[in-house]
């Protein structure tokens, strides 16, 4: 139920009863901007008429009803007051669709409603008086006024319902008839304040003006884009229909000032009614209140019902609809009339420029009421707009031409079949008259002279007959004349519109069946050429709008390239420097050592652990950058599981000691082999494990691995299986993690692997970490065939597992042949042939092996001054002979002059990177059996084993490992 109060005002003199009266309008949403200012004014004129005395001497009793713009809610509330209320009248509703709405009610319960604003017409119901303007009274007029004005080209704005629909095929009809051009039409939905779009096509069709019939909020946002984009009006003229005084108050009379609207009142309307009403309406509800048509239509409905009751003498619907005929008010926008045939008002038309202090100035006017007209009868033109049987005109034309045709032959037919049968029988007297009996030569000479006188009567009808058979074949040759000119004119246009010449327009010369059939051509023909030119300009904008997408797209990839280059260089600068602190702080540590100094020892492990871990975090965020931009690779290789598995427990082995915590490793020794990206995998255990550790205090920590069948997922996780699953079947590596931590929430293992989350906020700050290790790692698996999946319990710990398949296949070849090949468990160390041969493939490419001599000679090519020397002081400890070079070309000079055992090689150089270095290498036949270990911060080892290097070591390096790395191939026999 919505808001209902009751305004009972007494007249003077006895209390009588009152009369309910209903008034139902929105006082709530995007037509209560119009609506409450109308409301206002029926309960104004009501209490002037309590005021008064009342009606048939009893006060009016105002049952106010909120329609709070919402088409049922205003059926609900009719039904309601004529129900329930029962009132004896209602004045309400704003909008086409409301009225629509409630006619039903008043239909069925014989209720009856003064609707007081503009509407489309076509329409006319006994249980309503219109005291707003018919067409002929607002719309036919202002298009009228545009033309006139040399605004031939109009487009058509409105909401997307019934009054702002129908309107338009009026404007349409009338656009074609007279000549004019549809530039567009466009509907929004009703109180949209998205505009622009709208705005869009009126810049792109560029008509000479534009008829605007948008309700409520729309208006507001219109008018201010329309500021916005620099369209004023003496460029571009908006004419309106639903825009008054309160409206241009809501949409700032400095964004509509200028434009032009079409009513039957305006506030600067000059006469004592106008401002009498006018005082009393600001002394009422403030000064700062203007008055506008629908205000004033509300008014007037009230004061011509008053009048109407008061001539029947009662209340009752039928009565006062009699009563009703051709009443006359005074009302604040002049003289008045109920049209006796249509129930609608005859009113002045007026035309006004918006001001700039929210007045309209009349620019002009009808200068005497105008009949109304709802279904436009008096215009040719709109003949096909409400359906109609065919014309009386038209009927008698063909149906008349037929009845006298067949009038005039049974008239002929009938004339001569009596004078033969006259003249049979007089000849048959004649013959008598010859036998011997006899008649006298007078009575013969009668006979004769009858005879003669019916052949001439006869002759008589005959000819009377052929006149009027003349007279009606040049009827019919003019009417058919008229019929085929018109139905060749109507031929002619419809060939020319065949051919693509929408402009083309058939006469529209009477309102008969043909005239109907040449305007509603017409109107299509305006139709399908708006339509075409609405297709032109979305072509257009759908152009330009993939411009801006190529342009964009254009730039995002060169800002994607951009950050991918900052990012590089960013990790590069920040890497070198790390590099140092790790090397020297792991360096200075066993000099330390060396001399004595163990007090230093765990400061310097404190700086190579921090240096560590700023690099980890570094190394994470060019990561997921290189997986988001679709550029992170794979290296795939044949290793030991068991391997794999004693690196990450060494690893980690440092943070569970922190806790307290305890590791157990269920893994078989010879579970065998897997083929994948052993770092990638290996980043991916650690990490688990590495939360692991830190999210459990004084606990138990569990790495269990197996092998089990199950469904491998295509490469990156893509969202469809092959077709045939069984294609999908091959043993996998199981890695299973377990702890006995915090555990967590569903909530938050929902959003676990989501990149730079954690478990929450205070996980964050209580445990640090950036929250991308998981989402890296969880992508490194799918990468490879696989995905990490999570069972925890908030409180109690843990599981996070790994599934892998034993053969993890090519990117690019699973693209190109999506059947994984089976492996069976029994023979899982004869791994996939395709595996194997990529292997040897690699193998083939690569440098000779390490196989140096004692004391040998090692070529370091660096451009970083501390990595070089970190590089020769590690190595000269373990006996080599090292030289350097800070440049890619004066390490090829370098190298064709000592030719050493082993050359070290840095990629990212500049001027020469360690690429370029690298190929030169290997073009040179004196150089090309050097071993070249490559040394790096990025993770492109396919490229360097492609191109010929020995070994790929990724930054930081391990000098010890590295060191024993190339001291173990000392002294091999050659």
């Amino acid at each position: 139920m919505g808001a209902r109060s009751s305004n009972p005002l007494e007249a003077a003199g006895p209390t009588r009863e009152p009369i309910k009266i209903g008034v139902l309008h929105s006082l709530t949403g995007t037509m209560s901007i119009s609506e409450i200012s109308v409301k206002d004014a029926t309960l104004l004129a009501v209490e002037e008429i309590n005021a008064a005395g009342g009606v048939l001497g009893r006060p009016l009793e105002a049952v106010i009803e909120d329609g709070a713009s919402d088409l049922q809610t205003f059926a609900q509330k009719a039904k309601q007051l004529l129900l329930e209320a029962q009132v004896a009248v209602v004045f309400g509703c704003w909008t086409s669709a409301s009225r629509k709405a409630v006619l039903p009610a008043f239909e069925h319960g014989n209720g009856l409603l003064f609707y007081p604003v503009q509407y489309e017409g076509l329409e006319q119901c006994p249980n309503i008086f219109y005291t707003g303007a018919a067409p002929n009274q607002q719309i036919v007029p202002g298009v009228n006024y545009l033309l006139a004005q040399g605004k031939r080209k109009i487009f058509l704005l409105g909401s997307d319902y019934l009054f702002p629909r129908t309107a338009n095929r009026i404007v349409k009809a009338q656009l074609a008839a007279l000549g004019g051009e549809l530039a567009g039409e466009v509907y929004l939905p009703l109180g949209s304040r998205e505009v622009g779009e709208a705005i869009a096509h009126i810049l792109a069709v560029k008509p000479d003006a534009i008829l605007n019939t948008l309700n409520g909020d729309s208006n507001v946002a219109f008018f201010q884009k329309l500021r916005e984009v620099g369209l004023k009006p003496e460029d571009l003229p908006v004419m309106s229909v639903s825009v008054a005084e309160e409206e241009v108050r809501a949409i700032g009379p400095s964004n509509i000032a200028g434009h032009w609207v079409v009513w039957n009142y305006f506030q600067t309307v000059d006469t004592p009614e106008n401002r009498k009403f006018v005082k009393a309406y600001k002394a009422r509800y403030g000064e700062n209140r203007v008055t506008d048509d629908p205000i004033a239509a509300a008014y007037l409905g009230v004061y011509l019902w008053k009048q109407a009751v008061e001539k029947a003498g009662s209340t009752d619907v039928v009565k006062v609809r009699a009563a009703a005929k051709n009443i006359e008010f005074a009302a604040p926008s002049g003289k008045v009339k109920i049209d006796a045939q249509t129930q609608h008002i005859w009113k002045t038309v007026r035309i006004g420029k918006v001001r700039s202090d929210g007045q309209i100035e009349e620019i002009w006017n009808s200068g005497a009421p105008v009949p109304p007209d709802p279904f436009l009868k008096t215009y040719p033109w709109a003949a096909a707009l409400a359906p109609r049987p065919i014309s009386l005109g038209t009927r008698a034309s063909l149906s008349g031409l037929f009845v006298i045709l067949v009038l005039i032959t049974w008239m002929a037919v009938g004339v001569g079949w009596m004078g033969s049968v006259e003249m049979k029988n007089y000849l048959l007297t004649i013959k008598a008259a010859s036998t011997p009996a006899g008649v006298s030569e007078a009575a013969m000479a009668v006979l004769v002279q009858q005879t003669l006188a019916v052949a001439s009567r006869t002759q008589h009808w005959l000819l009377g007959a052929s006149v009027l058979s003349l007279i009606a074949g040049i009827v019919a040759f003019v009417s058919v004349s008229a019929i085929i000119r018109n139905l060749g004119l109507l031929r002619e246009t419809a060939e020319l519109m065949a051919s693509g010449d929408f402009t083309a327009r058939s006469p529209v010369v009477s309102n008969d069946a043909i005239g109907v059939l040449s305007s509603t051509l017409n109107t299509m023909a305006q139709q399908i050429s708006s339509l075409l030119n609405g297709l032109e300009v979305r072509q257009r904008q759908l152009e330009e709008r993939s411009e801006e997408l190529e342009v964009a797209k254009n730039a995002a990839e060169a800002a994607n390239r951009a950050k991918s280059t900052f990012l590089a260089n960013m990790t590069h600068e920040l890497r070198t420097p790390l590099n140092a602190i790790i090397g020297y702080s792991e360096l200075l540590q066993e000099e330390a050592l060396e001399l004595g100094e163990e007090e230093f020892v765990m400061d310097l492990a404190s700086i190579n652990m921090a240096g560590k871990q700023l690099l980890n975090i570094i190394s994470d965020i060019l990561d997921i950058s290189k997986i988001e931009a679709g550029k992170m690779t794979l290296f795939l290789e044949t290793f030991e599981v068991w391997d794999l598995i004693e690196q990450v427990v060494t690893t980690v082995q440092p943070t569970l000691g922190k806790n307290g915590n305890t590791l157990i490793v269920n893994c078989d020794r010879n579970i065998g082999t897997i083929y994948a990206d052993s770092g990638k995998l290996g980043q991916a255990l650690l990490n688990l494990a590495s939360n692991a550790a830190k999210f459990t205090d004084q606990g138990k920590i569990t790495i269990n691995v197996w092998k089990e069948e199950g469904e491998v997922l295509p490469i990156d996780n893509s969202a469809e299986l092959w077709a045939d699953p069984s294609r999908c079947q091959q043993p996998l590596i199981v890695f299973q993690v377990t702890d006995t931590g915090i555990g967590m929430t569903e909530d938050q293992v929902s959003r676990l692997f989501g990149a730079f989350a954690q478990a929450d906020d205070s996980t964050t700050r209580k445990y640090g970490g950036t929250g991308l290790g998981l989402t890296i790692s969880r992508r490194f698996c799918q990468m490879m065939g696989g995905d990490i999946t999570v069972e925890s319990e908030f409180g109690c710990g843990s599981s996070f597992t790994i599934r892998l398949p034993i053969a993890v296949k090519n990117p690019k070849e699973a693209r190109e042949d999506p059947e994984i090949q089976e492996i069976q468990a029994e023979s899982s160390q004869e791994l996939d042939t395709s595996a194997a041969a990529t292997e040897a493939k690699q193998k083939e490419l690569r440098s000779q092996p390490l196989d140096l001599p004692d004391a040998a000679t090692v070529l370091v090519i660096d451009d970083d001054p501390d990595a070089r020397d970190l590089m020769t002081r590690c190595l000269s400890k373990q006996g080599f002979r090292v030289r350097s070079s800070a440049s890619g070309q004066g390490g090829l000079l370098l190298a064709k002059e000592l030719l050493p055992d082993a050359i070290i090689l840095d990629v990212m150089m500049p001027s020469m990177d360690g690429w370029a270095v690298l190929s030169a290498l290997k073009a040179d036949q004196d150089l090309v059996d050097i071993p070249v270990i490559m040394i790096t911060f990025l993770d492109d080892q396919n490229q360097g084993l492609e191109l010929g290097a020995a070994e790929y070591v990724r930054k930081p390096v391990d000098y010890k490992r590295f060191a024993a790395l190339l001291s173990k191939y000392q002294g091999i026999e050659k």
